[in-house]
Formats: structure tokens, sequence, C-alpha cells
């Protein structure tokens, strides 16, 4: 039987293997909007988790891109700069570097409800000083090959923001679109 980071896995490597994906606009505009709205500095050292086609790379001289596809994890490598792990996020004990900046850009809401409490336990662990995340709370426009929804834990503003608040101290929300909730947090 597979774990629930194998099926996860699986699902991603097809979608970024698609190339109707690959092109899907909003899947890619998030982490920059972000970037931009909390003014984050490219000089600081990031931690992208959930990388996907590690768009951030460009922006920061030290990058590391964290993804649950080997897929994309090995196509980042090829193409772009930066390091790049393969790793599921609820995993991320292997991880010792010091980060400056953590970055979850559309990601907790492609976590499955019941892992989301270890996915932010293990990220609140990270050596970071400043956790962002950017988390739609729509249902996905994009379906897997299955034809199930993307998004698998579809909360509103205020239950991301009680439920981050249980890892985080949360010293900043926003909300640059009414479907996106974003938040900046420090360690508690």
């Amino acid at each position: 039987m597979k774990t629930p980071s194998q099926t996860e896995q699986e699902k991603y490597n097809w979608l970024f293997e698609n190339k109707d994906y690959a092109n899907y606009k909003d899947a890619i505009g998030l982490p920059s909007k972000l970037i931009k709205e909390y003014s984050i500095d490219s000089n600081q050292k990031c931690i992208d988790l959930g990388c996907g086609r590690g768009t951030l790379s460009k922006h920061f001289i030290d990058y590391t891109g964290v993804d649950i596809s080997d897929y994309i994890v090995q196509e980042n490598i090829k193409n772009n700069k930066g390091k790049y792990i393969h790793c599921s996020l609820d995993k991320l004990e292997t991880i010792s570097d010091s980060f400056d900046v953590a970055i979850c850009s559309d990601v907790m809401e492609h976590i499955p409800p019941e892992l989301v409490d270890g996915v932010l336990k293990s990220i609140s662990n990270l050596d970071c000083k400043y956790f962002y995340f950017s988390i739609s709370t729509r249902p996905s426009k994009i379906l897997s090959r299955d034809g199930d929804n993307l998004h698998l834990t579809v909360f509103d503003k205020n239950k991301w923001n009680s439920i981050i608040r249980e890892y985080f101290t949360i010293t900043r929300t926003s909300s640059p679109i009414h479907t996106v909730a974003n938040f900046k947090c420090a360690k508690k």
C-alpha cells in the first residue's frame, strides 16, 4: 500500500510532466506576488517549500528548493540555479542548514487535511528567521489525472490563521486577492 507521500509524489510528477499544467500561469504567479508584497530581500538565504518549477530561484542569491516531486527536482537541478532537495514537507528534519526566510506559497492547500499539522510542525522546526505562507482558500482550477481537485484542504482565512498560530507567531497577514491568505511568521 502506498503512503500518502508516495501518492502525492506520483500525482505531482504527472502534473509537472503534463504540458498544460506546465503553462498554467496562476500556478507560478503567487510566489512572486508574495515576495513583492512583503518586500523580501534577494540577499537573504531562502528555502522554498514546495518549490515546483523553482521560479523563486531567479530572485534569491542563496536558494534551496524542496519538492515532493522527484521529477521536478531533477528538472530544477538541470535548469535552475540553487540547491534542490526531494523531500516531503512532513520530513524536513533531514535539513540542517539555517535560512533567513522560508517561503511556502501555493502549497498548504495541496496537503491532505490529516497531514497539515505534521507539515506545519516540520516547517516550524527549520532553523529559520521568518516564514512566509501564501495559501489559496478556494478549490483548484486544475484537476489531477484522476479528475480530483488538487486543493485537498480548503479552509477560509480565519481557519488558516488559527491553524498557523499553533506553530508560529504571525507578525503580519494580508489578502492580496479575496481567495488568497498571506502570512508572515516567526518562530514561537
